[in-house]
């Protein structure tokens, strides 16, 4: 699992930031700003857009089509990202969003300090005390 920045977490969460991360493993075809194209399977994405491509083909203006194995399109390039025909992309971002939205888990210490320990005897004691004063 890939660590990812506060500010990425909340990119993530809050933008669609989130629709690379959602494709990852799957085939896209990106518009660049530059009127030119990359056509790949998505590697890896972080929080702000940037996309690592595997299998990648380059398409520049003039339609010659370079092959390369890996190419890394930087977030501010970005145009529009076509997503496969076969993804549902509003069901994909709701299970996403009900899933935590990539959050990592906060683990719970299960264990209980002795101050937490000692306020749970009080409150009992309390309790009983109470209770035989109603009977």
């Amino acid at each position: 699992m890939q660590k990812f920045t506060r500010k990425e977490i909340f990119l993530k969460a809050n933008t669609l930031n989130c629709v690379p991360i959602i494709l990852q493993g799957h085939g896209v075809l990106i518009d660049l700003r530059n009127e030119c194209s990359v056509a790949g399977r998505i590697d890896n994405a972080d929080g702000h857009m940037n996309i690592n491509l595997i299998e990648a083909v380059f398409i520049d203006r003039l339609q010659r089509q370079h092959a390369f194995e890996q190419f890394m399109v930087r977030e501010r390039m970005i145009r529009q990202i076509h997503i496969p025909p076969h993804i549902n992309i509003t069901q994909e971002i709701r299970d996403w969003c009900e899933s935590g939205c990539g959050r990592p888990k906060i683990k719970i210490n299960k264990k209980r300090t002795f101050k937490e320990k000692r306020a749970q005897v009080k409150h009992k004691q309390i309790l009983d005390e109470i209770a035989q004063k109603q009977k």
